[in-house]
């Protein structure tokens, strides 16, 4: 029969494993379902944590994301520490197989986690490097941006929101610009916009928007800029900028 007990000196098998996947080191101790548990947990963290961060005003985005992430990475190092100080005593589980820890790691960080981080970044919040000058001032480049995924689930677009959207020309690309008017308003062209698309402009008249490009779909609205978290230019980073929500002139 296998026991865990607590143990002075450090479990190194269990610590190496779980220094790569949470919740792996546990299971080296022969905790399988607190090894399972422990991965869930880190993941929801991160899901829970992103999902409430977005919902707080734009000025506490950047302070929400970022207690999230130190969250996630303060259970990974207690998810460590928990298998380094335990100790498996009595025969193996019939799974303590190399091959099962490494076919653990795959389907948990490669495949779950992977999942996980593709569905943050498409449905919740992502981070994006502006590297145009087509924003600026309200955007320059350099400057990086936390974008909210969910924000036209909870509201309408508005005029004036700073927006990402998909380049109708290569939707391989995501670009970034202003709205200037919405379904059934008239556009800076005098047109009245279509129902379901909006009107797009840059902050510099040289920059491309709905002139050029065309009305956008709102379904091609990739999310709203709601902050600059990090922002560097060609003389270093800009202080000033971090932490700046992300408004433009209607």
């Amino acid at each position: 029969m296998s026991r865990t007990t607590s143990s002075k000196g450090v479990n190194w098998p269990a610590l190496l494993l779980g220094m790569t996947m949470p919740g792996l080191g546990q299971m080296v101790n022969g905790k399988l379902v607190k090894g399972i548990s422990f991965f869930a947990i880190y993941e929801m963290i991160a899901l829970i944590g992103l999902r409430w961060a977005v919902r707080l005003p734009d000025r506490l985005l950047m302070v929400g994301t970022g207690v999230t992430l130190l969250s996630v990475i303060i259970f990974y190092l207690w998810a460590m520490r928990d298998a380094a100080v335990t100790r498996r005593e009595g025969e193996p589980r019939p799974y303590n197989r190399w091959y099962f820890y490494l076919a653990t790691w795959l389907v948990g960080m490669v495949a779950v986690n992977g999942a996980v981080i593709a569905h943050i970044k498409s449905s919740t919040i992502e981070a994006f490097r502006i590297v145009a000058e087509s924003m600026s001032p309200t955007v320059l480049r350099g400057d990086f941006v936390l974008t909210d995924k969910t924000a036209y689930r909870r509201a309408a677009p508005q005029v004036g929101d700073v927006v990402m959207f998909v380049n109708p020309d290569d939707r391989s690309k995501i670009f970034i610009r202003k709205i200037a008017a919405l379904p059934g308003q008239k556009s800076p062209d005098g047109e009245t916009v279509p129902h379901g698309m909006v009107y797009v402009l840059g902050e510099k008249p040289t920059a491309p928007g709905s002139a050029t490009t065309g009305y956008i779909p709102l379904r091609d609205l990739a999310g709203k800029a709601r902050q600059i978290y990090w922002s560097k230019g060609d003389a270093g980073v800009r202080l000033e900028r971090i932490g700046m929500v992300v408004t433009s002139g209607r």
